[in-house]
């Protein structure tokens, strides 16, 4: 790492007489190639003019330039996170019950009952964010005491991962689903001794119920402004949104035009949308919305066990037929290879929900064998193809990922939300390729670092913290888990912003402090760099800036 202050940096002509302000007396980690640190910098039309000492940039001020006494706090580019979901975080302040942080079941319906006395009967109640792992009693939940706690109003609630949720009997009942139900393939309806529905759908199977759940009342202009409100405040100035269906799209080219979007978003549609967007829409790419990707998902998640492994469950190894039981494959690998042969054709990135083992392999052949059917060389293309969290890898497929400039876009908090239980999901060799992140920076590629909230905190320094320690807020375990996949402060950092800018084709405007790119930055608490390790994730942002204007001030 060079920690170099740099001198000041002039384009020719990029600097007038008078820059619009200067911000002095910081320590400022631009994150640029060789990780430079400066004092000060200057700002003109929105764009960063000037980097450097206080001297030097105080010397540009004129009498109409603001000047900005940061008081010695850092200063980081504004974060970026590759994976979350906006109108879902939006959801948690606008009618969702929060089941995060619940510590049992019985917590889960005191939440669920205490919104229902809200509602008519009839009304359905809709939560998010309970985890069995977290609770006593691990086992998955039947629908029995919920049920028996509310028999008049529908409910219907996810997991924290959102690849499996429970219904009660009033929800099943609306939604025609009994012991005789068909299942989607791709997805389970789970079934006590007697096969009757437990009231937990995974994966596929989640539509059964879904299909006859309401949409909220609350606008999407609403939703996304109130999610946008939560992660300036965290110092996202950027959000790549993990499933952008068409009626957001227009909500968001609509804030867009409306000058009311601060965050700037990679939007992604659909995958079972894909191929006729792609058709009918040429990629667009605005100052704070673009639309030139996709979602598509090739396999569950592992807490529910729908993440398609290569190998049977540890702790599961035989399905309800006495098959070997390997998680679900909700896409067939032939979707996946179409929507990358038309996404390399029509100019689109491909990012792909992969994962178990097998998923992820199955979505790198995939792209593989999609590229050359259409003649396109992937280790030489700008495709920017993704994995989305490509959470367990075998061993060969690891450096696949530089052969076939794939990007990893992985989420930190996953693995220590997960590293409780993984052992147990896929055993001792199997987690060796979990979370493999030193692994695959080694290899040579770019990791795109998020969240992928609401399942985990919107919150970037908890993502920061996990990646640099692999442990919980309580520095549990001692030494991290599996401690050489750890990443370097340098290393999470860029992660979360130009490397994020990259994933998102926006690295040549944003995710560094460079002259002649857009001047969002944050300013925080303390030292990013130099804190002890716990306290990367009770920094505090003390202001957001897009575009050298104040966003958001504490």
């Amino acid at each position: 790492m060079k920690h170099t202050l740099l001198a000041v940096a002039l384009a020719a002509g990029s600097v007038s007489a008078q820059p619009d302000s200067i911000f002095v007396n910081a320590k400022v980690y631009t994150v640029d190639e060789t990780f430079s640190v400066a004092e000060a910098f200057a700002v003109e039309d929105g764009m960063f003019a000037a980097i450097g000492t206080n001297e030097d940039i105080r010397t540009l001020a004129a009498d109409s330039t603001k000047v900005i006494d940061l008081n010695g706090m850092t200063v980081l580019p504004g974060l970026i996170d590759a994976h979350g979901h906006m109108a879902g975080l939006g959801q948690l302040q606008l009618g969702v019950v929060d089941l995060a942080g619940t510590t049992s079941f019985e917590q889960v319906i005191e939440r669920v009952v205490e919104r229902a006395k809200t509602k008519e009967p009839g009304e359905w109640v809709i939560g998010r964010g309970w985890d069995n792992e977290s609770w006593e009693d691990k086992a998955l939940p039947t629908h029995d005491e919920l049920s028996s706690a509310l028999p008049d109003n529908p409910v219907w609630i996810s997991r924290v991962d959102g690849h499996a949720a429970l219904a009660n009997a009033r929800a099943m009942e609306v939604a025609d689903v009994s012991a005789g139900t068909a299942v989607p393939e791709g997805g389970e309806m789970l079934r006590d001794n007697n096969g009757n529905p437990t009231g937990i759908f995974v994966d596929n199977a989640e539509a059964l119920i879904g299909r006859v759940v309401p949409a909220m009342e609350t606008s999407g202009e609403d939703l996304i402004l109130a999610a946008q409100d939560m992660c300036l405040s965290v110092g996202l100035t950027g959000v790549h949104d993990a499933g952008v269906g068409p009626d957001m799209i227009e909500v968001y080219r609509t804030l867009e035009r409306e000058r009311k979007l601060d965050v700037r978003v990679h939007g992604m549609i659909p995958g079972r949308l894909a191929m006729k967007w792609f058709e009918e829409n040429e990629p667009y790419h605005g100052p704070f919305f673009s639309m030139r990707a996709t979602k598509l998902y090739i396999d569950g998640a592992m807490g529910s066990r729908g993440a398609w492994m290569l190998e049977p469950y540890a702790d599961r190894p035989v399905g309800p037929e006495g098959e070997p039981y390997v998680g679900l494959a909700v896409s067939e690998p032939e979707l996946i290879q179409a929507v990358a042969m038309h996404g390399l054709i029509k100019g689109y990135q491909v990012c792909t929900h992969a994962i178990g083992d097998r998923g992820n392999r199955e979505v790198l052949d995939a792209y593989e064998n999609g590229s050359e059917e259409v003649g396109y060389d992937l280790s030489i293309g700008d495709h920017r193809f993704r994995i989305e969290h490509a959470q367990i890898l075998a061993p060969e497929d690891i450096g696949r990922f530089a052969e076939l400039n794939v990007i990893p876009s992985m989420q930190p908090t996953h693995c220590t939300s997960d590293m409780r239980w993984v052992e147990e999901r896929v055993g001792p060799v199997r987690a060796d390729g979990a979370y493999v992140w030193q692994s695959l920076l080694a290899s040579g590629v770019r990791i795109a670092g998020g969240s992928d909230f609401p399942v985990e905190s919107h919150n970037p320094f908890l993502g920061l913290y996990a990646a640099v320690t692999r442990q919980n807020l309580d520095e549990e375990p001692r030494g991290g888990w599996r401690p050489t996949e750890r990443m370097t402060r340098e290393q999470a950092l860029r992660s979360f912003t130009i490397d994020a800018a990259f994933a998102g084709f926006n690295e040549k405007n944003v995710g560094s402090i460079e002259v002649d790119k857009l001047a969002d930055f944050i300013v925080i608490d303390r030292d990013y760099m130099s804190c002890p390790d716990r306290e990367i994730a009770d920094i505090v942002v003390l202001s957001t800036w897009i575009e050298g204007t104040a966003v958001f001030t504490r």
